[in-house]
């Protein structure tokens, strides 16, 4: 196919006027689309001028989720190959029209056209259409350079090519938006839609074909064997079936490498976005030993459940291809009501060994639970508790334990070592009144290698089974992770981003009624509260400890939810307004002990609520605030300065330096309401002026809680 023009190029873009029509056919092409798409709201949604807001609302409504990405100069035809499904903005003349793009490869990327057709473009054309203005100048200045060094006519491309690589190797080009899948689908759902249920169909297939083979191998041998047919042409064709089943082998090896992989990534996926969605005040209850399990439990998950859940696969596959030879032997119906018992009890026994091993781990993770917090909570132990008192109670919890690993550790090894044992004596023994009435040899032969191809897929069958269940143990637990998930959380905002800030004196914020009760008590921490905000104000809210000031914050900035009342930002409610638009409009600095510093850049710190990786402007203003709040000295002890490693263990920061971090990280979230909560407790006078200046200068509009 001839290289594409820039015109044909035009062609084959989709107009903004329809670009969330591109959005909907390219999720569809893709198959991507579930078929559910949200209503439009009343008054239909709000115009905006802003692309990548129209793109995100567009991607929400129809249940998807969309990532502005970006790419280096020398990147981005890397990152076409691998972006599809995904949009892609080129600019012709001054209009944007976008690619809709559906796959590719180095050399050709398929194009969802307007007309719904599936067009091949040549990838160094896009590419060209997206560095072009940057090009440019810099080809002239190139050209002139190359011809005042002489260089010769054949090596001026490649000489041009390697100097514009290096000029603008700085440059990051970001035009593209990535669609995908919302993590928090239903696993099977997305393993749908990424084709892996078809990769896990050839894998049974190509592992039954192996085995087939297997079986009509060990059928010929025999024949041969008990005929007396040891012929050369009965041994090479058996030596042809054994080397016909090596194809299958590796492509049974290979599909369920890429099943693995592929099942691991979105499981991962999933069990990092049940964390990021559940509920602050939902797990206070957890100490830093359960979210330590959790950790380990993601991990046994992952692992654990496809390595067993495999085995377990291959295993009932091969029982199913067995139960036809021992049919069709010599034991016959007394060798299938064999193992139909045999199953039977071994289902009995599995469930007895999952209880066990339940036992035993909630022993563990409770001793767990405890050496973590002891380990935590050293030092003050270590100056408040009397050492006679450290080791309380260890002795019984380490008995308790060590009686449920013995029986747990001792009901595993008759399951592994004995189940499939008894399989062979029963399955010989099945063979007793075979051989006394005189059954063909042949019969007998296939007999016994029914019972010994039983015992090969009990024994695989075991071995999964241990892998599976140390899955479904670490599933009970993290599944915690899933119903912590909140459910204004998963709604999609209404009300698309990027809008202008409210002019001074308007209405902000405002609440009536609100009552607020926290699990497990009975008591509400607030009753019929009220507040009402403008924009530009300065609020200092003062109360006793216990009167509720920090449960009023969580409620304004979105981290807990109003059991009854009214809360409206900008007029909206929170399920009209959408979580995620809620926060980046009201941002907050917690309480010391709630607000924490990664293990990370001191910039990754202060940003971590702007973007990331960071714009310049960004890091400029960082700079600004972080002299204005007094943090210069530290910057410039730091041999990194702003890049810096902060937090566990990184650069130690002091409790003053941390709180004014986070007061810096607030401010440049760019909110339109700042709620900082005894941010100023630690700060000596000096800094404390300088802080409280900077606030007031950075914060469009301030709410203060501080104790009187």
């Amino acid at each position: 196919m001839a290289t594409e023009s820039g015109d044909t190029l035009r062609q084959l873009c989709w107009p903004e006027d329809q670009l969330e029509a591109a959005l909907q056919a390219l999720a569809h092409r893709a198959g991507l689309d579930s078929g559910e798409t949200a209503p439009e709201e009343p008054g239909g949604s709000v115009p905006t001028a802003d692309i990548d807001s129209r793109i995100q609302q567009g991607a929400h409504r129809i249940g998807l989720e969309v990532e502005a990405v970006s790419a280096g100069y020398t990147e981005l035809s890397q990152l076409l190959t691998s972006a599809a499904p995904a949009l892609v903005r080129l600019r012709f003349a001054g209009e944007d029209r976008f690619l809709a793009l559906c796959g590719g490869g180095h050399r050709r990327l398929r194009l969802l056209t307007p007309q719904l057709e599936t067009r091949r473009v040549c990838t160094r054309d896009v590419v060209a259409q997206l560095t072009g203005d940057l090009e440019k100048p810099q080809r002239q200045r190139i050209r002139q350079l190359l011809e005042n060094a002489g260089i010769a006519e054949g090596r001026r491309a490649g000489a041009a090519r390697a100097l514009l690589d290096e000029s603008l190797a700085h440059e990051s080009i970001g035009a593209c938006w990535l669609l995908r899948q919302p993590p928090g689908l239903p696993l099977w759902r997305q393993m749908r839609q990424k084709g892996l249920h078809w990769k896990l169909a050839g894998l049974i297939a190509s592992h039954a074909c192996q085995y087939l083979l297997f079986l009509l191998g060990w059928w010929l041998i025999g024949v041969a064997v008990l005929a007396g047919r040891a012929d050369p042409g009965w041994f090479a064709a058996w030596v042809l079936l054994l080397f016909t089943q090596i194809p299958f082998a590796l492509l049974t090896t290979r599909l369920q490498g890429i099943v693995s992989v592929e099942t691991g990534t979105l499981i991962k996926k999933r069990l990092l976005a049940a964390a990021l969605r559940m509920a602050p005040g939902k797990i206070r209850h957890m100490g830093s030993g359960q979210m330590l399990s959790r950790v380990f439990d993601a991990e046994n998950i992952e692992s654990d459940a496809l390595h067993g859940g495999f085995l377990i696969l291959l295993a009932v596959v091969e029982l199913g291809l067995m139960v036809p030879v021992l049919a069709l032997a010599a034991g016959g119906a007394f060798h299938l009501a064999t193992l139909a018992v045999f199953l039977l009890f071994a289902v009995a026994l599995c469930r007895r060994q999952f209880l066990l091993r339940s036992r035993w781990t909630d022993r563990r993770l409770s001793l767990t639970h405890g050496l973590i917090e002891k380990m935590v909570g050293h030092r003050t132990r270590l100056a408040q508790q009397p050492p006679a008192d450290w080791h309380r109670g260890e002795d019984r919890e380490l008995g308790g334990y060590l009686q449920s690993a013995i029986a747990s550790d001792d009901a595993m090894t008759r399951l592994v070592a004995l189940l499939p044992r008894s399989w062979l004596v029963l399955g010989i023994a099945g063979l007793i009144p075979a051989f006394a009435g005189g059954a063909q040899g042949g019969a007998l032969a296939a007999s016994l290698g029914g019972i010994l191809l039983g015992y090969r897929a009990v024994l695989k069958g075991m071995h999964g089974f241990t892998n599976a269940l140390n899955a479904t143990i670490a599933w009970r637990n993290m599944r915690e992770l899933f119903a912590l998930e909140t459910a204004h959380a998963k709604m999609p905002s209404s009300i698309p981003p990027g809008r202008p800030p409210a002019e001074r004196g308007q209405p902000l914020l405002y609440a009536r009624g609100l009552r607020f009760k926290y699990p497990n008590k009975e008591r509400p921490v607030l009753r019929d509260c009220g507040l009402s905000v403008a924009t530009g104000d300065r609020i200092l809210l003062q109360g006793t400890s216990g009167s509720g000031k920090s449960t009023l914050a969580n409620l304004i900035t979105g981290l807990h939810t109003p059991d009854d009342g009214l809360l409206l930002l900008h007029g909206y409610d929170r399920s009209s307004l959408g979580a995620h638009q809620w926060r980046r409009l009201v941002a907050s600095a917690p309480q010391f002990h709630e607000n924490h510093v990664l293990g990370e850049s001191f910039l990754f710190n202060l940003l971590m609520g702007d973007c990331w990786p960071p714009r310049n402007e960004s890091v400029r203003r960082a700079y600004v605030i972080c002299r204005e709040l007094g943090l210069e000295p530290l910057l410039q002890k730091m041999p990194a300065g702003m890049l810096q490693t902060v937090g566990e263990m990184g650069w130690q920061l002091s409790h003053g330096e941390r709180s004014r971090l986070y007061i810096a990280r607030a401010l440049l979230q760019n909110a339109e309401l700042v709620v900082l909560d005894e941010s100023f407790a630690a700060l000596d006078p000096e800094n404390l002026r300088l802080a409280v200046d900077c606030v007031k200068k950075h914060a469009r509009t301030l709410l203060v809680i501080a104790h009187p």
